[in-house]
């Protein structure tokens, strides 16, 4: 049942392992049980999968042919879009010895696998996880990501907001708010090519922003970069690497946007939230494929 499509309501498992016959024996007892299976067979492949499937659930050899599997773990746990509710199971045909079980659990495994498997002790845990995460993901409205994207929703923006507002009056630094807005009356109702719009979109701001700045989903289409000690001329910079992304993952660059930018003091007497309604009203004035900018 090896499978990359997207079956609603069925558990998505990516198997990492450059073993043909490991993997065959993985998917066979997985499919036994009605997952669905999507294959990697390096480290690197591994993580991207995993961030464009968003999988249920992972399982990573220990030893890949160019990342070990504790290392794609510990790097999947670091990224927003994997981060700490995805299971993820390290397996290994070699030694289950004491040093490379904790190595497993401290990158942030929930579970450890030696080969030959146990397919019903396997298939027990597996269900076990994904009931967990089941149960994470029902309670994510009142977290801080938006479950589509990975990205921070408006509540976890805020609390991210709060933290890069301070640090910048304390430093004196400048702070910029990009605002984009994807929204287009063709999109109003077609909610799968809206989503798939999002995803690009969502895609393409996380490969253009730094590691300090915090993008949400702010509503459907609307997204919103909060960037700290950024001047106006680098927020352009980032807007044209964002756009440049975007162009090369659609092929066509064919999502018409709306952007606003606004870059202020945080010295300043305005407040974070300030910052993000200005950058949305210059959304608001902008036309399609144009920026608007204020308060720079």
């Amino acid at each position: 049942m090896s499978s990359d499509s997207n079956n609603p309501g069925v558990p998505r498992i990516l198997i990492a392992n450059d073993q043909e016959w490991t993997a065959r024996s993985l998917e066979s007892i997985l499919a036994a049980e009605g997952y669905e299976v999507i294959h990697a067979f390096t480290g690197r492949q591994a993580f991207d999968r995993a961030l464009d499937t968003r999988p249920d659930l992972i399982i990573l050899d220990s030893q890949l042919p160019d990342i070990s599997g504790p290392e794609v773990c510990r790097r999947l746990r670091a990224h927003a879009v994997v981060g700490w509710s995805v299971p993820i199971i390290i397996t290994t045909a070699g030694s289950n010895g004491r040093s490379r079980v904790a190595e497993a659990m401290e990158a942030g495994a929930w579970d450890f696998q030696t080969q030959p498997f146990d397919g019903p002790l396997l298939l027990a845990r597996i269900r076990t996880f994904l009931q967990s995460k089941a149960a994470f993901d029902a309670s994510r409205a009142d977290a801080t990501l938006d479950s589509a994207t990975g990205l921070y929703n408006r509540r976890g923006l805020a609390l991210r907001l709060s933290e890069i507002w301070a640090d910048a009056r304390r430093r004196r630094e400048p702070v910029t708010c990009l605002v984009v807005s994807a929204n287009q009356p063709e999109l109003a109702g077609a909610l799968d090519q809206a989503e798939e719009t999002a995803q690009s979109v969502a895609h393409a701001l996380r490969a253009a922003v730094r590691g300090s700045d915090a993008v949400a989903r702010i509503s459907g289409l609307d997204f919103a970069v909060m960037a700290p000690s950024l001047n106006h001329d680098s927020a352009l910079r980032l807007l044209d690497r964002f756009q440049r992304q975007l162009a090369a993952s659609k092929g066509d660059g064919g999502i018409p946007l709306r952007t606003g930018i606004v870059t202020l003091e945080a010295a300043e007497g305005v407040d974070a939230d300030q910052l993000l309604r200005r950058a949305t009203t210059a959304v608001d004035w902008a036309a399609s494929d144009r920026t608007v900018a204020v308060g720079d």
